[in-house]
């Protein structure tokens, strides 16, 4: 399995913008943007839509591709993903509203193969965001005597991610 890599402009973008990152949503909620980085993208969009028409529709899909605003600093964003596995299908909703921020939302719903429920999990946006400071951080490989405290725990927590989905090997 390969993820798409995009082009360095999208990552200068984000730098331009102070968005931490390349690539697509980091964590399964978007960032919520300091007022200067979002008037910064407010303005972005107006320039992409006055007038209208401005982008041809491939233009308009190069802007969304390179760009990414369709998670950047938007007022709201959903999406439910699906997958079906032997026991059943495990359901992933996002729910983000800038004005909203305390109904932010990450669940993960896991059902039998009849539907019923045997799982269900929701994620506050400071779980999420812990959690994705917890694993930015470095894991040496091997282990070295000088590792911070619990770095030892976070590794082993990494290695039973990686029994089940194990890392994508580099070209």
């Amino acid at each position: 399995m390969k993820r798409l890599a995009l082009p360095g402009p999208a990552c200068a973008l984000a730098l331009t913008l102070g968005l931490a990152g390349c690539g697509p949503m980091r964590a399964p909620l978007p960032d919520r943007l300091d007022d200067e980085t979002q008037k910064k993208v407010d303005e972005s969009w107006d320039r992409a839509f006055t007038p209208p028409g401005r982008f041809d529709h491939q233009g308009l899909l190069d802007l969304m591709v390179v760009a990414r605003p369709y998670q950047i600093g938007v007022d709201e964003l959903s999406f439910r993903s699906a997958k079906r596995f032997a026991g059943g299908t495990a359901v992933m909703e996002v729910r983000y509203d800038r004005a909203k921020p305390g109904d932010d939302l990450f669940a993960v719903t896991v059902t039998d193969p009849a539907g019923k429920v045997i799982r269900a999990e929701r994620y506050t946006r400071a779980e999420v965001r812990a959690t994705v400071e917890e694993f930015n951080q470095t894991v040496r490989e091997p282990a070295e005597p000088d590792e911070p405290p619990g770095v030892a725990a976070r590794r082993a927590r990494l290695k039973r991610i990686q029994d089940v989905f194990p890392p994508e090997k580099k070209d």
